[in-house]
């Protein structure tokens, strides 16, 4: 079975030349990306793309350490009531906007109900238990909670927590605020070509302006990560995300380059539109005999070199919120088929959007035909990002071979595509036992107790099976020998800040 899914995939990464190359350094980082951005608004924002430009552009009130652990970055200190429903946070003073205007509470609460109220934004799952912000004092506001929301700090350490301008914002209209965008960051917004590159400048005003040492950053999206790699080689590229595992091996011996990694906190998934149209997607026996038909080793084997971690949850197996009363099957063709047979479905077929960079674009070879084998026919139909981003969200969407970059806080990586306002949930799953099971695992801090409600939230949609997890990332960058400064993170964010020439 595993040479007739290898044979399936015959348009592999061409061959490079990985050991003459030697890139130059300059006052420009540049840095290759999977993919552009949807957009420049951290509200609005959905792709993994913008998270890595937001790096540089927007400060948020938390961060993550390199070990996951959560810091604070525009909050210096904050304090937790004991019945977990305020949360008060101290500001970093002497923080301005790129526009000058200064960064304080009444920022944060503008922000914050922005998140919450704004019709585009996608944060609102995110940030569901804030019910209100006070304004404390300039360099203090309160945060109330409808209920206690174990998640929060999590959720503020990304895009949530991410500031901008009130008064940018307030003189522009969405749309156009969402193209030039200014907040806080270390780098302020210079132009963007889609689809092209992103260029942001120094920010002379930064509060941490000491770690800031190139004058300019400019991120290109190269789907392609051969192309990606070419370009590192070739000194056109000073960082690289998501190195091919495939490219690994001959790597080690280019002194010029630099293989940085680390383990990601993502999952790879098929996600349905299970309250759509489409009687084939919407129907829980196909979905079951979908999640049968696959062999996750033989996916990480075949498309990533052993290198990613097989999965079925939205944790990986070493998270202490998975369900070991859901252990990961072997693939099952013939219960697949039993299970096809009860769906009552005739030559059952569908198509599955695949993000086009080339390892993912296998993925779905390999998931495409694996479920042949077994009487599903599945239409691939490559795009990049941001545009599986607009097919997932219109009518016409059947199913995607997706990602999630992951969160450090299990709620974001669980709710986000099961919870009937996860941000990420296009197939518009909604169970209410779910629901139910998942909100109640976000109010609860002890690890034991939430642990055992995802687990009981498993027992429900791991029937449905709205969504298919298949394996987890590690992530592999790529750098210019002549860089120092650079520390991976589990969320597999390019923190800008201390990288610098040798």
């Amino acid at each position: 079975m595993m040479k007739q899914h290898i044979a399936a995939l015959l348009a592999v990464s061409a061959t490079i030349g990985l050991a003459g190359a030697t890139p130059a350094l300059s006052e420009t980082l540049r840095i290759g990306l999977s993919e552009d951005t949807d957009t420049l608004d951290p509200t609005q924002g959905r792709t993994f793309g913008g998270r890595q430009m937001f790096a540089a552009l927007c400060d948020k009130l938390f961060d993550l350490d390199p070990q996951g652990g959560i810091v604070g970055q525009l909050v210096t200190d904050w304090t937790v009531s004991d019945d977990g429903l305020e949360i008060t946070l101290k500001l970093q003073p002497g923080v301005v906007f790129h526009d000058g205007t200064p960064f304080n509470a009444e920022a944060v609460k503008f922000n914050i109900e922005r998140a919450l109220t704004l019709e585009e934004s996608a944060r609102k799952g995110d940030i569901r238990a804030i019910k209100s912000v006070e304004a404390v004092d300039d360099q203090t506001a309160k945060l109330i909670l409808s209920e206690p929301f174990a998640p929060l700090l999590a959720q503020l350490a990304d895009r949530a927590g991410m500031m901008m301008s009130p008064t940018a914002i307030a003189a522009v209209d969405t749309v156009t605020f969402a193209n030039a965008p200014v907040c806080s960051g270390p780098y302020k917004f210079k132009e963007r070509v889609v689809q092209d590159h992103v260029t942001v400048e120094k920010f002379a005003d930064y509060w941490n302006k000491d770690a800031v040492f190139f004058d300019e950053i400019v991120y290109r999206p190269m789907p392609d990560s051969t192309v990606r790699l070419n370009n590192l080689l070739a000194g056109e590229l000073d960082i690289i995300e998501g190195v091919a595992t495939s490219d690994l091996e001959g790597l080690k011996g280019n002194e010029a380059v630099e293989v940085v990694d680390i383990t990601g906190l993502g999952h790879v998934h098929i996600q349905f539109n299970v309250a759509g149209d489409n009687p084939v997607v919407a129907n829980q026996k196909l979905r079951q005999a979908v999640d049968a038909a696959i062999d996750r080793n033989v996916i990480n084997q075949v498309v990533y070199g052993g290198n990613f971690v097989a999965g079925n949850q939205p944790v990986a197996p070493t998270s202490p919120f998975y369900s070991t009363k859901h252990p990961i099957a072997a693939a099952d063709p013939e219960k697949a088929k039993a299970l096809l047979a009860e769906s009552g479905l005739d030559a059952p077929a569908f198509t599955m959007v695949v993000n086009n960079e080339p390892a993912f674009t296998r993925a779905g070879q390999v998931v495409q035909s694996m479920l042949a084998d077994v009487g599903i026919t599945v239409t691939l139909q490559p795009v990049e990002g941001a545009t599986a981003l607009s097919i997932m969200e219109s009518p016409e969407f059947e199913a995607a071979l997706s990602t999630w970059s992951g969160r450090v806080d299990p709620d974001a990586n669980a709710y986000t595509y099961l919870g009937c306002k996860g941000s990420q949930n296009f197939g518009k799953y909604c169970n209410e036992q779910a629901e139910k099971l998942l909100s109640d695992a976000s109010k609860v801090s002890d690890v034991a107790k939430r642990a055992e409600l995802y687990s009981q939230a498993a027992d429900v949609w791991m029937q449905d099976l709205p969504v298919i997890y298949i394996y987890h990332h590690k992530r592999f960058f790529g750098l210019d020998a002549g860089l120092e400064g650079f520390t991976p993170v589990p969320d597999g964010i390019i923190r800008v800040k201390g990288i610098k020439g040798s």
